[in-house]
């Protein structure tokens, strides 16, 4: 019986990533994670908006595992359009949408008790303002641990697909960086096309969660001759393949290049830029 049902606390289950404006084709839904340290029997808990919808995640008992992802979707065509393999744990409403308002509204999750274990008040405006456009893009949070009512804690996702259902975020920060750096692999590199050391990656630690990055290389004198990255979103690191050609597709002579990274966190006003040198070489 309901009675009989196992005290939860708040935050045992919370709500991790929102899909509320998708497009034709694709599907809204709501990730939850178990934060808690022993499974959670999910069956009969609800999901609710202030507007009264309101959706089971399970009907019949199921133990959410630790540590475990849990996606309540619209549709099916959430498999299709993020490659889920189908190991994922989703609940299919077979519904046209959630009712989820694209401005944002009050969204709450609830056990089989009526006790509300996780409330979220969302916004459109969390999304990143440097995306022209948010559709089929999630608001993930940043850190679950962290209040999920807090602006700073959510973001656009920056995963390709637009989205990471079942999964860990794209944005996901457990702790910031307390400093920032760059580095180069491998150094020197040789552009030749001889399948050996074409390529160079350069990777990337940010103090901030969320960035908007840009990366350029300039030659010896200064002169710009190839931008990377311009007002590319990011996380708190990333990685970036640079093949040793110009803007205009023309390879780079033998030399030192100056790579410059310079970074912002439009929330916070945080702008960091760093630098390092990569060597092109070839053989002689």
């Amino acid at each position: 019986s309901i009675g009989d049902a196992q005290n939860y606390e708040r935050n045992d289950l919370v709500i991790n990533e929102i899909m509320f404006d998708a497009g034709e084709g694709n599907s809204d839904y709501i990730e939850f994670l178990n934060l808690s340290e022993d499974s959670v029997n999910i069956g009969g808990w609800q999901f609710e908006d202030e507007n009264g919808n309101s959706f089971k995640l399970s009907h019949i008992p199921y133990k959410l595992p630790k540590d475990a992802y849990f996606v309540l979707a619209a549709d099916s065509s959430i498999y299709s359009n993020y490659g889920l393999s189908g190991d994922q744990l989703i609940t299919i409403l077979d519904v046209t949408n959630l009712g989820l308002v694209n401005t944002g509204e009050l969204i709450l999750l609830k056990d089989v008790k009526g006790n509300a274990i996780d409330s979220v008040f969302y916004s459109h405006k969390w999304h990143n303002k440097n995306f022209a456009s948010t559709k089929n893009i999630s608001l993930e949070r940043i850190n679950p641990n962290l209040n999920g009512n807090d602006v700073f804690n959510w973001s656009s996702s920056v995963n390709p697909l637009g989205a990471t259902p079942g999964e860990q975020n794209s944005i996901f920060a457990e702790n910031l960086n307390t400093e920032a750096t760059i580095s180069v692999e491998p150094n020197p590199f040789s552009p030749d096309n001889d399948g050996f050391e074409d390529f160079t990656i350069i990777n990337y630690n940010l103090t901030q969660v969320t960035s908007q990055v840009r990366i350029k290389i300039f030659d010896s004198k200064g002169r710009l001759v190839r931008t990377l990255a311009n007002n590319q979103p990011s996380g708190s690191s990333g990685t970036v393949i640079f093949d040793g050609l110009e803007d205009d597709g023309q390879a780079l002579r033998i030399g030192i290049y100056i790579i410059f990274l310079e970074s912002l966190n439009e929330g916070t006003g945080v702008v960091e830029t760093m630098k390092t040198v990569v060597v092109v070489a070839r053989k002689l």
